[in-house]
């Protein structure tokens, strides 16, 4: 299996194209972080494959967010990917999570997806979680808010976590060549998604196929939690706040629930986080 990247190419005869996630050594560094029951592993498996994928065909110099806000025994799958590959994910549930579909492991709720730019411009599109899967999700969003026929093949294990898309693009098209595409997809398996290097699983699907391959995309696991943007939200609560904090617990405590980076601030940090007139603050 190659390194945890993004494998995409093109049918210039049937006008779509074709994707596939794989990852490993990002997804694992996404498990070490928290203790998951197996069914809520398996979702944020696939959501952090999904939005790997989604954040590819965004044409964006920021990031991608995907969030599933859910009702039931998943209240939150939230997963984020950086224009450079950046990868964190993290789930809220509890202690024990059954079911085997997308509606009884979050009782219903929402998808949303956020795009920002690096300027700042931000576009949200959010869509029901109607469905038996995450993969039916993602299709209707494209369905209905870019107007794309899309298709998607979830699937993630203890060892990688993987999407599929297939997708037709405005042009001239051969006749039937969506659905021929989309029958030879079908034919895909679970356990190819995850353990068939992507040239040799795009081989085996679409060998009769005229296939041009652009260039590939890597990712990794990488938090952006800092001191720096600790610092910053601590002193946006003001001194008040902290000082209360501090006679209550003797310390400020901030845990990223990405990454489980704790940082922890004494009496003498938190005075030096607004400092004395002249003094210097912490950066």
């Amino acid at each position: 299996m190659e390194p945890d990247q993004l494998t995409r190419a093109l049918f210039p005869a049937a006008s779509s194209r074709v994707a596939l996630v794989q990852l490993q050594q990002s997804w694992q560094q996404v498990l070490a972080c928290h203790h998951y029951p197996p069914v809520v592993k398996g979702l944020l498996g696939e959501m952090l494959a999904a939005t790997a994928l989604l954040a590819s065909t965004i044409k964006n110099d920021g990031r991608l967010k995907m969030e599933i806000r859910g009702q039931g025994p998943v209240t939150l799958v939230a997963i984020e990917c950086g224009a450079e590959g950046q990868l964190r994910g993290l789930a809220r549930s509890q202690p024990e999570v059954t079911g085997d579909d997308l509606q009884a492991v979050t009782g219903g709720g929402l998808l949303v997806i956020t795009s920002e730019s690096a300027s700042g411009q931000r576009y949200q599109g959010i869509v029901a979680l109607e469905g038996d899967s995450l993969a039916s999700v993602l299709e209707r969003y494209f369905r209905d808010s870019e107007q794309l026929p899309t298709r998607f093949w979830l699937s993630a294990d203890g060892d990688c976590a993987s999407a599929l898309l297939l997708q037709q693009l405005p042009g001239e098209r051969e006749e039937d060549s969506w659905e021929r595409l989309q029958y030879l997809a079908e034919t895909v398996t679970t356990d190819e998604l995850v353990s068939l290097p992507a040239r040799e699983l795009f081989h085996r699907l679409f060998h009769q196929e005229e296939l041009h391959y652009l260039q590939s995309q890597q990712y990794r696991f990488e938090c952006s939690c800092s001191l720096q943007r600790v610092t910053e939200m601590l002193i946006s609560l003001g001194r008040a706040e902290l000082e209360e904090t501090l006679d209550q617990e003797g310390v400020v405590e901030v845990n990223c629930e990405f990454c489980n980076r704790n940082y922890r601030f004494g009496a003498e940090e938190v005075a030096r986080l607004f400092g004395a007139p002249g003094e210097p603050r912490i950066h």
